[in-house]
C-alpha cells in the first residue's frame, strides 16, 4: 500500500506526492520562471484525486527536493503532469482531473464560479463577489486559500484597478510574475 503525503511528511520524507519543475510542463516559460518555479502536487489520502497544487519558488528548495512519487499513485500523477503540459501547450485546454472536495461551502461556490471564467479574460474581485453575493475581501481571502491554482483558475482574478495584487500567497516577486505570464499566455492563445 502506498503512503499518503501525510505519512511521508510525518516520516520526514516529503510534503508532496510529486514535484514538477515548471520547465518540464512549460518549456517555453520565461527563463526566470522555468527553472525557479516548481509545482508541488498532493493527492487525497486515498490517492484517487488531486487535493492540492502549490507553486513553489527557489526559496523553498527543501520542499521541492524532498518530493517522492508513491508507486500506486504514479498513473494519476503522470496524468496530472500530462494535463498540465497540455494546458501549457494550449491554455484553452480543459482539465479533466479528479479533484479533492473544497474545504468549505463558500470554496465550493467559488470553485464553481471560477470554473465558468473564460480563458483569456480577467475578472475583478468585485465581479466575483457580486456573483457570489459576498464581499470582495472575502473573495480575495478565499482565492488565497485556493488549493488548486491554475486548475481552478484564480489567476484570472485581478483588482478593480487592473492590478494583479496577489497570487499563491504572495503580493510581489516571482508569483506575481507567474500570474502575469499565465494571464498573458491565455490572452494570446
Amino acid at each position: 500500500m502506498a503512503k499518503s503525503a501525510a505519512d511521508n511528511q510525518n516520516a520526514g520524507e516529503s510534503l508532496f506526492d510529486a514535484v514538477v519543475r515548471l520547465g518540464e510542463v512549460a518549456p517555453d516559460a520565461p527563463a526566470n520562471l522555468r527553472d525557479t518555479i516548481h509545482l508541488g502536487l498532493r493527492l487525497t489520502p486515498e490517492g484517487d484525486a488531486l487535493s492540492e497544487l502549490v507553486f513553489l519558488t527557489a526559496s523553498q528548495p527543501a520542499r521541492a527536493a524532498q518530493a517522492t512519487v508513491c508507486g500506486i499513485r504514479e498513473p494519476l500523477l503522470e496524468e496530472i503532469r500530462r494535463q498540465l503540459g497540455a494546458w501549457f501547450a494550449d491554455p484553452a485546454f480543459q482539465f479533466r482531473l479528479p479533484l479533492g472536495a473544497p474545504r468549505t461551502a463558500f470554496q465550493k461556490r467559488l470553485r464553481r464560479a471560477l470554473s465558468k471564467t473564460q480563458s483569456g479574460k480577467t475578472y475583478t474581485y468585485a465581479d466575483l463577489a457580486k456573483q457570489l453575493q459576498s464581499a470582495p475581501r472575502a473573495v480575495g481571502q478565499a482565492l488565497g486559500s485556493n488549493a488548486l491554482p491554475l486548475i481552478v483558475p484564480c489567476h484570472r482574478i485581478i483588482s478593480a484597478g487592473n492590478n494583479l495584487t496577489g497570487f499563491n500567497h504572495a503580493s510581489a516577486g516571482p508569483m506575481l510574475t507567474l500570474k502575469a505570464w499565465l494571464i498573458e499566455r491565455e490572452a494570446h492563445a
